[in-house]
């Protein structure tokens, strides 16, 4: 009798057991959690991404930031047959530069209206399914550009208006602007695959036909004391890297630069550092027009130090030279 009794309860133990393991709520368990290995693909209305972390922000963080490698991946691809690259077509250096900010910037998105669609806590961890609307993300981008261009606008409505010099000056302003629109638009392509940007595009194109068209009306008269001739040499080198045009009777530009300096030795017990000397300068950049009028007026205070002496440390160049590759030769000369 007692045997008889050990075996039942050791049958419907067994039974029970396997009832638990074959349940109906286990098995819709499981085939709710599907979206975990299967997330749904992306549409023409949304992203999505399944994300993971301690918590359900982190694991929010985490899907967006699959979601933003994805359009980055789609960015990257596209941008060579892009507007933008047709714009900068003809300046590789800058062409990389502007590739290079667009992908940042992919990699980088501010993302509004996050719908969770899925939680799930394993007890390790959060795992969540997210759904980006497209339509509100284009959205978001398109008031950052109209933003951009609003300021685009109004400096070119000067530019319009003023004289040769003065367009010059203007120029890096407006490119600066030209330079932020332009990584806005291969994103806004890979966010919405219908976007058009012909409004802004062709204008924006026309914008740099007359810019370099001003540019190419310039000729230019280097004038320098002698304080400043190895800084006029690297200026003149400078220009004519933009293709810059010079003439010393037919100009309509003339560049006047004159240094004063003053000379300092360098008290040290370093040996080296003994044999210097310093020279101070001011360093003055006039522009005049054709007529005389003086269009712009810059001044730079630099210091340059050399063992061959006061005037060999005068036209030591190294100073103006990292300046201008900072912030190219026309605001240098302009002091825009």
């Amino acid at each position: 009798m007692y045997i008889k009794t050990v075996f039942i309860f050791l049958a419907l133990t067994f039974f029970s057991a396997c009832g638990v393991s074959a349940s109906p709520s286990n098995l819709n368990s499981s085939a709710s959690n599907e979206w975990m290995n299967n997330p749904p693909s992306d549409t023409a209305k949304y992203f999505y991404a399944v994300g993971y972390g301690a918590t359900q922000k982190d694991a929010k963080s985490d899907a967006l930031a699959t979601i933003s490698a994805k359009i980055s991946v789609d960015v990257a691809s596209n941008f060579s047959s892009s507007v933008t690259a047709s714009r900068q077509s003809d300046n590789e250096e800058v062409l990389s530069t502007t590739k290079n900010e667009v992908v940042s910037k992919s990699k980088n998105i501010e993302y509004t209206d996050v719908k969770v669609e899925e939680s799930f806590n394993d007890g390790k961890q959060w795992i969540l399914l997210v759904e980006v609307d497209r339509a509100i993300l284009t959205a978001t981008y398109e008031r950052k550009l109209e933003k951009v261009d609003s300021q685009l606008k109004a400096e070119w409505a000067v530019f319009k208006k003023a004289g040769l010099f003065e367009k010059l000056k203007l120029t890096p302003t407006i490119e600066k602007y030209l330079k932020e629109t332009d990584t806005f638009f291969p994103l806004l392509h890979a966010l919405n695959v219908n976007y058009d940007d012909s409004q802004y595009t062709k204008r924006y194109l026309n914008y740099t036909k007359e810019m370099r068209q001003a540019k190419n009306e310039l000729i230019f008269k280097i004038k320098a004391d002698k304080n400043s001739e190895s800084l006029a040499s690297v200026i003149r080198n400078a220009l004519s890297e933009e293709n810059a045009t010079f003439s010393n009777s037919n100009y309509n530009v003339l560049i006047d630069i004159t240094t004063h300096a003053k000379k300092r030795n360098v008290k040290s017990t370093n040996e080296t550092f003994n044999q210097l000397t310093i020279a101070l300068r001011k360093t003055v950049i006039k522009a005049t027009d054709k007529n005389g009028n003086v269009v712009s007026n810059v001044v730079y205070k630099t210091k340059a130090g050399s063992s061959e002496g006061f005037e060999d440390a005068i036209q030591r160049t190294a100073k103006y030279e990292k300046k201008i590759s900072e912030i190219g030769i026309i605001s240098f000369i302009t002091g825009n």
